[in-house]
């Protein structure tokens, strides 16, 4: 009876989780076997595949590119863990301390705005000859030492809106007779937020930082938009490679094996979540 009863819910469950399901299956779940299968071989894009098995993750993992869009990935993702982390931190927590609800719109703006655009009013702010670049004597993005610095901090300061507006949903779930008692005690505003908000918001927190990782490795629009990937391949991401290697080099093998080793990255992500999650910690 039991078993019929759930059959029956499964069934009226369909129509409304049945287009969603066929949607991830087309958009999602095909093309990402698709890659993996054509990883192992050997494909313009015009003539017929030609199975290479391993090859293709041979040539990329010994490819002196590979391994320096790897360390500008891995440098990348520093960065974002850091300090765009540190400064929603600080930005919710001032939301929370003021009540000004008019600060949060103009932290949040810049998110709402198309990279390209973002990426094009960088490109100008930081034009050799007619914005910042004149000014300080340096082409910021023409540098191979100082390109890569130049788009992370166009991009953080696109992104640390969204970080503060999470950190600060999260600040409203804690309870203020915590912070009634801290201030009765003689606590400071550090001790508040060290003692108070930090371990409370510490799940989203934790949550943020793993998301931070999976999508570090997966940036494209901004490099794409400001330098793709110059000077030099100074800002030359796995991304923005296999963009390169697929529709400029027409090695779609070669390209989709550098897709899989993104996704490698991106699920040590989820691992370290999971890992995080079984050893206790509230995420």
């Amino acid at each position: 009876m039991k078993g019929m009863k759930r059959k029956r819910k499964t069934i009226m469950l369909l129509p409304f989780i049945g287009p969603a399901l066929l949607l991830n299956i087309a958009i999602v779940l095909v093309p990402s076997v698709a890659t993996v299968v054509l990883a192992f071989f050997e494909w313009s894009g015009l003539d017929i595949p030609r199975f290479v098995g391993i090859k293709n993750f041979v040539t990329v993992l010994t490819e002196s590119l590979f391994l320096r869009a790897v360390a500008h990935n891995i440098v990348w993702t520093a960065i974002f863990l850091t300090v765009p982390i540190a400064m929603g931190l600080l930005g919710a927590e001032l939301l929370r301390r003021t009540k000004r609800e008019l600060f949060q719109p103009i932290y949040f703006f810049p998110v709402i705005l198309p990279v390209v655009v973002i990426g094009l009013i960088w490109r100008y702010i930081y034009h050799p000859t007619r914005g910042l670049g004149k000014i300080l004597g340096v082409s910021l993005l023409g540098q191979p030492s100082t390109a890569l610095f130049a788009i992370a901090f166009a991009n953080i300061w696109a992104w640390w809106g969204f970080l503060c507006a999470v950190f600060y949903s999260a600040t409203q779930g804690i309870p203020h007779d915590l912070y009634e008692a801290a201030t009765l005690d003689g606590a400071t505003g550090w001790q508040e937020f060290r003692y108070i908000t930090l371990p409370q918001i510490l799940p989203t927190l934790t949550f943020m930082e793993v998301m931070t990782i999976i999508w570090s490795f997966q940036v494209f629009d901004w490099i794409w938009v400001t330098t793709q990937g110059g000077p030099a391949g100074a800002t030359e991401l796995l991304a923005t490679l296999l963009y390169k290697r697929a529709f400029y080099a027409y090695k779609m093998g070669e390209a989709s094996a550098i897709g899989v080793c993104i996704s490698l990255f991106g699920l040590a992500g989820v691992g370290l979540y999971y890992y995080l999650a079984r050893r206790g910690a509230e995420i």
